[in-house]
This record gives C-alpha cells, structure tokens and sequence, in this order.
C-alpha cells in the first residue's frame, strides 16, 4: 500500500530578511505591490522614509504622498481604487493597507485577497501599495495565496544581533561608540528595535555635550534602570555570553542596598534551575513530546516558551549528561564557598559564569 504523501507546513521562511538586507533589496527594485510582514513599528516608520526617499525623493509629503487604510474600516474597492487612479495630474503616493485581526478571518479575507491579486497583475506605476501585518504571530499558510502572483513578499527578521548592532550605529551616527560600548548597551535591553530605539535617543540626549557613549555613560544612562528577566539570564548562559551574563549580575547587584548574599543566591538558584530544565531535555519521555505548551510547562518555560525551547534544543547538542554533572558541580561548589567562606562574591559569580558558559 503506497504512504500518503504529507504537505510540509509552509512558515514563509524563503521570504525571510534581515532589515537591513530588506532596504538594499528595495534600492534595488520598487516593488509596485508587496506584502510586508513587521511588527516593529521604529522599523516600519524607516521603511516608509527609506521607500519613500527612493520612489518620490526629498519632495515626499505625508499629507500628500501617503495614503494609509485599516482592514477594519475601509473597504477593498476604496483601496484599489486610490491605488488604480492614474489621472494626468496625481502625484506619485504609497498606499499602505493595515491589517486588523478579526474573528473568524484567518489572515486577509477572500474579496480583499482576490482584489489586490486581480490589482497586481496590471498595477499603477504612479503607486506603491504596501499590504502590512504588524502582528508578532501569524499563521504564514493564511497568506500563501499571494505566492506566485507578482506580489513581493518579505518576512522582516528581528532577531539576528548582528543586524541590531549594525542598525544601532546608524542610529548612533554623529556619536562616537566603539564595539564594546554597542554590546555592553545591547545587553541591558531586549531585543526589540522599538525597545532599543527609545534607549539611544536617552542615550543621545545625555551623551549630547560629548558626542561620545562610554561604558560608563550606559551604565548610568541604561544599565541603572534596566531591570532584567530569568530569560534574560539564561538566553545569556545558553548563548555563552560572558559579557552579557556578568553585566545582570551587576545590575542585580545595583538594585540592592543589602549587605547579604541575597543577590548572589538568587543567581545561583536561576543557574540551577536553568540546568534542571536542560538535564530534562535528556529525558526521553520529554524529547518525544511534541513541542507546545505541554512541553514548555513540563520544563517550566511560562514566558516566550517557543523561544527558549529553541535556545534549549540548539545548547544541548554539545552538552551531555558528563557536562550537565559537571555544571551541577560548579553550581554547588558556588553555592558552598558563598555560604561558608569570605571570598569576593562577584569573583565567585564571575568564576561560575566562566565555568558554565566554556562547558
């Protein structure tokens, strides 16, 4: 009996771009309809600058040259028909059209699909029309009927830390800031570009005398009022980020006027924790579940689960059962020489965060 031949999922992973490499795209060739999946809003202000400097030039006039519709409120034909209007006299405009989530709609209805399809096939030259989802989550297969129909569809990447480094110096320009200053900065902060956007222009401001972002400028700009999650930590240690990792074990330790070893334990209890769920990763009742949230509570993954599932799965392949015992020792050798001798703590965290980290 022949096997039923099964339909990989399709994710949209072959439209997916760094921003960066987006925008040299663009210079490139303007699309006249594309599909743009972006949740940052910083970003997506920039595309329009970035597209509308290309397509219009310096004259660009928001009022005039940008037009922009909501799926909730507006109709498909008013779209398409500001879109196809070709009359002597108009100016060139970008029309972007915002999706809405509804109930009961998976993605973009049908009437919407089948006219801006229909549209891309003889699209006006005179317009760029823009179809954004700004939600963080979708479901790519929803939106696959525009595969193949002259549409340009791109999938922006926000996570890749090279490309934010690279977008935090242009946003940085007229300030000096070398490498190591960029990262320390990027470990106080998610990594979100409308997160990151509102800590340079602080930074800007208080470094505006200067023109120059020290160490010590973020630690008092950022670091100082930057709290941190468990994630955080343990994206850090999963990530073999040093640097990262001893710079929230600083901030901890700034947010205490204790003189106990409360932070320190604290640290300590969060590295255990972390390898608990990695040593349950070797647990062959668990890596035969199917990834979701059963999965993610049995490893105690409550918060962006998909992502440190992710972060979890990818360590574990260089990390054996012999490397989790030996994590474990060092986590307890910690433990004992804070409780019972008087060594220099943040020496002893800095040495457990060397240890584990080079695993």
């Amino acid at each position: 009996m022949a096997k039923a031949i099964t339909k990989s999922k399709n994710d949209g992973s072959r439209y997916r771009v760094g921003f960066n490499k987006l925008k040299k795209d663009i210079s490139k060739e303007l699309p006249s309809v594309m599909m743009l999946f972006l949740s940052e809003k910083v970003l997506m202000d920039e595309f329009l600058s970035f597209t509308s400097n290309a397509f219009i030039g310096k004259d660009f006039n928001p009022k005039v040259n940008l037009q922009t519709f909501f799926a909730d409120e507006t109709s498909i034909d008013e779209v398409i028909n500001e879109c196809s209007n070709m009359s002597f006299l108009s100016e060139k405009k970008i029309i972007l059209y915002k999706l809405v989530k509804k109930t009961g709609v998976r993605g973009i209805n049908k009437e919407a699909k089948e006219g801006f399809i229909n549209y891309a096939k003889n699209p006006n030259p005179d317009n760029i029309l823009i179809l954004l989802n700004s939600e963080k989550t979708y479901t790519f297969s929803n939106f696959e009927d525009f595969e193949n129909t002259g549409i340009k569809i791109y999938t922006v990447s926000t996570d890749s830390e090279e490309d934010i480094a690279d977008w935090c110096r242009d946003r940085l320009k007229g300030y000096e800031i070398d490498h190591e200053t960029l990262l320390h900065l990027l470990q106080f902060v998610n990594p979100s570009y409308d997160e990151i956007s509102s800590e340079i222009e602080k930074l800007k401001t208080f470094c505006i005398d200067t023109k120059k972002v020290t160490l010590d400028d973020v630690n008092l700009c950022v670091g100082m009022t930057k709290d941190f999650s468990e994630n955080n930590l343990f994206e850090a240690i999963l990530k073999r980020n040093f640097e990262k990792a001893i710079g929230i074990y600083d901030n901890m330790s700034s947010k205490t006027t204790s003189s106990s070893m409360e932070v320190e334990l604290k640290f300590v209890a969060y590295m255990n924790n972390l390898f608990i769920g990695l040593h349950k990763m070797h647990d062959p009742a668990l890596s035969n579940m199917a990834e979701g949230w059963p999965l993610y509570n049995e490893l105690k993954l409550w918060k962006d689960g998909a992502k440190m599932y992710r972060l979890y799965k990818n360590y574990i392949k260089d990390l054996n059962i012999l490397k989790i015992k030996k994590a474990f020792d060092y986590i307890y050798e910690t433990d004992k020489t804070l409780k019972f001798t008087e060594k220099d703590k943040r020496l002893v965290i800095n040495n457990l965060i060397h240890n584990l980290v080079n695993l």
